[in-house]
């Protein structure tokens, strides 16, 4: 559930002051309603000490720690959103914590590709991309998930937390109305295509949660 980019200006710009607000009790929700999915997910990035992984959106960081468990507090975090409100409950858990491998970035996640990448002037290589509640709610989400498997070094990870109802439902129009986003892209459908060793469960929560994760092909 982050930011909601499609639309006008004024509805890009109305989404953006909603996360800012929503970002006051953003971790209660999260932390709660999608605790079991994501750590499933984070598992499936396979991190290892010194990786660099690459979060979009990032969200109020939520999920910084968890990153941490597996990567010792070594290699680098970058976190990317487009809520202002959003970023600066991460970097407050960054400062909290005093974590040095974290890096935050005020962005929108259709520029980030591999001129975003280059344009950083940086030797870096992205072993791992997590997207948390971004695609249903973000523009171009296809292109995106093809920009974030071009920054991934080869058999890099790709992971996706998610929703995806195919068919209306309430359950789907209160997701729509709290998230601002769509319920119903094919989006690991989509991821299917595009990586090698896919996989997807699509049980959590009762069903409607999903995270599909596959690697960069050679």
């Amino acid at each position: 559930m982050e930011t909601q980019m499609y639309g006008t200006k004024e509805e890009q710009e109305n989404a953006i002051r909603y996360y800012d607000k929503l970002s006051v009790i953003y971790d209660y929700i999260s932390n709660w309603y999608y605790k079991k999915a994501r750590n499933y997910a984070i598992k499936e990035l396979q991190l290892k000490n010194g990786q660099t992984l690459l979060n979009v959106p990032c969200g109020t960081g939520v999920n910084f720690k968890y990153f941490n468990e597996y990567l010792n507090n070594t290699g680098l975090i970058i976190g990317i959103d487009l809520s202002s409100g959003m970023l600066d409950k991460a970097k407050q858990k960054i400062e909290k914590n005093g974590w040095k491998n974290i890096e935050t970035e005020l962005n929108d996640a259709t520029k980030i590709d591999r001129n975003w990448l280059d344009y950083r002037n940086e030797q870096i290589t992205v072993d791992a991309v997590f997207c948390d509640l971004g695609l249903s709610g973000l523009p171009e989400w296809r292109n995106i998930i093809d920009n974030m498997i071009s920054i991934l070094k080869p058999n890099g990870r790709i992971v996706i937390l998610d929703w995806y109802l195919e068919k209306p439902s309430l359950k789907g129009d209160f997701v729509k109305w709290i998230g601002k986003g769509e319920v119903d892209r094919p989006i690991y459908q989509y991821l299917e295509t595009k990586v090698s060793n896919f996989k997807v469960d699509d049980s959590f929560n009762y069903g409607g949660v999903f995270v599909a994760s596959g690697s960069k092909p050679e």
